[in-house]
């Protein structure tokens, strides 16, 4: 199948004729010292899929952020708790008005935009029901003075910075922002500049519902707004999900300070030879095409097993028929748009260089203006630039390798975030599974399985430290020790 590109410049189904419509009021882009107000630089918030103009958000400059921040009350971990309860019912409540926001900003399909409302109410609730096991320790010390009791307690950093990308602007936010609440931590969030309108409506559905204001800062902007941001001496900890170029000059920012890098990956589905391949296609067609590939933990490249390569890849080519490219504000629409045209080009550039190369588009390879159809190639070389670099797009790449390069993969993983591993035999599960160097396995699965409660991170290019409800609040405190005396007087 040859590869195919609608012409850019026609229009999307829907944007001729619409009636014009009076623009929309201009959002304030910056919430702090518990009030709104509008930063100095005005942001146009168009629609990847039509080009209409969605939102206008006033987004802050560099020399607009403080330095220092006032002294918070602490909250008791049943108000926290309260807290959390509460943020969960009231966003659940204004779910459609939060989802038509990111379908609108992103070109997510709006069903999707619903289950990021979903996802994010269930971090929401488990860190609610997760704020009394964030306990301590303690230990009895015995020396020439006598014993002392030492008890160890997790106390919050003085402050957050969670800087946050695009492709989920509710969940990223909302996963930075629950555990930063279970662990009593103020939080500042510097969102992507392309989602600052779902960021700002985030913020203010989670302050209508009683979040404390003295415990959360909103900050949209560029680069240099997160520059100034990591310049407050008293950001403690900084949360960053992102790529490595970003987190490369985040981190030279922050020097010492700690914190948990999740960088993404070309994460792999394992297809060994012995793998049920229909329940395979299925797993690799959800985790390379849902949101459109624009997932760090998806589907990027499968390594399948030479003997059963171009069957499976002729089976993900039929399950990507049902994926349906179109209107993301209509409901049957599975596939919307990506962020822009201009990532969708470099996506065409690499699957046509990947053709070059000997590779075999089995289905899409079809795009117009920022869409792109869910693209199935086959006999893809394991160097082509398609697999060795980080694609968020709805790209299936299948390379086929030998059964003892499988069984060889962890020698020569460079490391990442999960992996999905589709095989039969237990020996190998469990032999792949403690040997790759990666923070997850998932075992007849794809990678791109999550839940709240399962650490989530990488290995390697991949980040460091890792995510979830009970895991994130334990990197946003801090050990302290406290050391009570020895007695002074013997048994009465």
């Amino acid at each position: 199948m040859s590869v195919v590109a609608h012409p850019t410049d026609e229009p999307n189904p829907g944007r001729p004729g619409a009636p014009a419509q009076e623009p929309p009021p201009v959002r304030p882009g910056v919430f702090e010292n518990g009030s709104w107000r509008h930063g100095e630089l005005l942001h146009e918030v168009r629609s990847p899929y039509d080009g209409r103009l969605v939102a206008t958000v006033s987004h802050a400059s560099a020399r607009e952020v403080p330095r220092g921040h006032r002294p918070v009350r602490a909250l008791a971990a049943a108000d926290r708790a309260r807290v959390l309860r509460d943020c969960a019912e009231g966003l659940e409540a204004r779910k459609a008005e939060m989802a038509a926001s990111v379908s609108a900003e992103i070109g997510m399909p709006v069903t999707d935009a619903e289950k990021e409302v979903d996802r994010a109410v269930r971090w929401l609730q488990l860190a609610a029901e997760a704020v009394h096991h964030l306990d301590g320790t303690s230990t009895r010390l015995s020396g020439p003075g006598g014993d002392r009791l030492a008890v160890t307690t997790p106390q919050p950093y003085r402050r957050v910075l969670a800087i946050t990308p695009y492709n989920r602007p509710l969940a990223q936010l909302i996963v930075k922002v629950a555990p930063a609440m279970l662990a009593g931590a103020p939080i500042t969030l510097k969102p992507s500049e392309r989602a600052g309108a779902s960021a700002a409506l985030a913020v203010g559905i989670l302050l209508d519902c009683g979040y404390p204001p003295e415990y959360l800062s909103l900050w949209t902007g560029g680069p240099d707004v997160a520059r100034a941001l990591l310049a407050d001496p008293a950001t403690d900890f900084v949360a960053f999900t992102g790529g490595a170029r970003g987190a490369a000059a985040v981190s030279a920012t922050a020097g010492p300070r700690p914190g948990c890098y999740e960088l993404g990956d070309v994460g792999a589905l394992v297809v060994c030879a012995d793998a049920d391949l229909p329940a395979a296609a299925r797993a690799a067609a959800q985790g390379a095409f849902g949101n459109a590939g624009q997932s760090c933990r998806g589907v990027k490249r499968i390594l399948a097993a030479h003997e059963v390569a171009e069957e499976f890849a002729h089976l993900l080519a039929e399950e990507s028929a049902a994926w349906r490219v179109g209107d993301p504000a209509e409901r049957g629409t599975r596939i919307g748009t990506l962020i822009d045209a201009d990532a969708v080009a470099r996506v065409r550039t690499a699957v046509e260089a990947a053709v070059t190369g000997g590779a075999e588009v089995m289905a899409g390879g079809e795009y117009r203006g920022a869409q792109c159809w869910p693209t199935v190639l086959n006999n893809v070389d394991p160097q082509a630039r398609l697999v060795t670099e980080e694609f968020l797009a709805p790209l299936a790449p299948v390379i086929a390798l030998t059964d003892r390069a499988l069984d060889d993969l962890p020698d020569s993983y460079p490391g990442g975030l999960q992996v999905g591993v589709f095989t039969r035999d237990l020996d190998r599960a469990m032999n792949l599974a403690q040997r790759l160097p990666v923070g997850t396995v998932v075992l007849n699965d794809g990678p791109q399985y999550d839940h709240p409660l399962a650490p989530f991170g990488g290995v390697g290019h991949s980040g460091h430290g890792r995510e979830g409800v009970l895991s994130s609040a334990r990197n946003m405190c801090f050990a302290k020790t406290i050391v009570f005396p020895a007695p002074t007087e013997g048994p009465r």
